[in-house]
């Protein structure tokens, strides 16, 4: 499965100017089977705007399209969610993020339902909303699913974007050899900034089992569309390989003892 990670260069509030850059970095782009955009891509577009938009791109692209996400406002407060679209336009998933921090939280941003995942060639994808990939619990109470998706916007308050950067793919690949799974972030550029507060540019891939000892994390530099091939057999290896040795995740030590 070939897999494309957006990273645009800027962020405007403006949802519609986010896609209509998206779409252009995506015209030069190599084809893919998956699109995964960043964090707020659809800024506070309404519902059906931001919709549309999605599924204009996945039509465009013929390729399924995780959309980031958008400002949804609804009765309980603003929700930050998103929509998986299918290459013929067709809505798959919706996600929410269970984990808003910092300025949402200010703004009134309220916890979502972090949603269920989607299939996509016979295998089971996840999409986790920026920090919920922090919280362990956010996979380890579902069934593992083949490649983990993170729509991101790594707003950090240190002066430049490398510490920030540093941990989260050391985050993205520890979640990735815990749970055996792929774990893959789309971000902005660290150029662009949310309302003041500039972001890290934490778009990569987390392969739990590399085929090089390097390969643990393969980062993007600039803004750019990264392409990554998901090796699912490989993957399936590496499972059975830890299987074998009784090295894999399961039920908290805790919870057996209290059985």
């Amino acid at each position: 499965m070939r897999i494309l990670l957006v990273q645009p260069g800027r962020w405007s509030p403006d949802g519609h100017v986010n896609f209509s850059a998206i779409e252009t970095l995506l015209a030069g782009a190599p084809a893919g089977d998956l699109i995964v955009l960043p964090e707020l891509a659809g800024s506070d577009l309404p519902p059906g705007e931001y919709l549309a938009r999605v599924r204009e791109l996945a039509v465009g692209a013929g390729a399924t399209v995780v959309g980031g996400s958008h400002y949804d406002r609804t009765g309980e407060g603003v929700v930050n969610r998103g929509v998986v679209v299918d290459a013929a336009g067709e809505p798959l998933a919706e996600y929410g993020k269970l984990h808003p921090y910092g300025v949402e939280l200010r703004g009134g941003v309220v916890p979502g339902r972090p949603g269920d995942g989607f299939e996509l060639g016979g295998r089971t994808l996840r999409v986790l909303l920026c920090a919920d990939l922090w919280y362990s619990g956010s996979l380890s109470r579902l069934p593992v699913p083949d490649a983990v998706l993170v729509p991101a916007f790594s707003v950090t308050q240190w002066p430049t974007p490398d510490p920030a950067r540093s941990l989260w793919q050391h985050m993205s690949v520890a979640r990735a050899y815990e749970f055996m799974t792929y774990v893959a972030v789309s971000d902005w550029h660290h150029e662009a900034d949310y309302h003041g507060q500039r972001c890290a540019g934490v778009t990569g891939l987390a392969d739990p089992c590399p085929a090089e000892p390097s390969g643990f994390f393969t980062g993007t530099p600039g803004p750019a569309i990264a392409a990554h091939t998901l090796d699912f057999d490989r993957l399936d290896s590496f499972r059975r390989n830890r299987a074998e040795r009784s090295f894999g995740p399961g039920r908290p030590l805790s919870d057996a003892i209290l059985e």
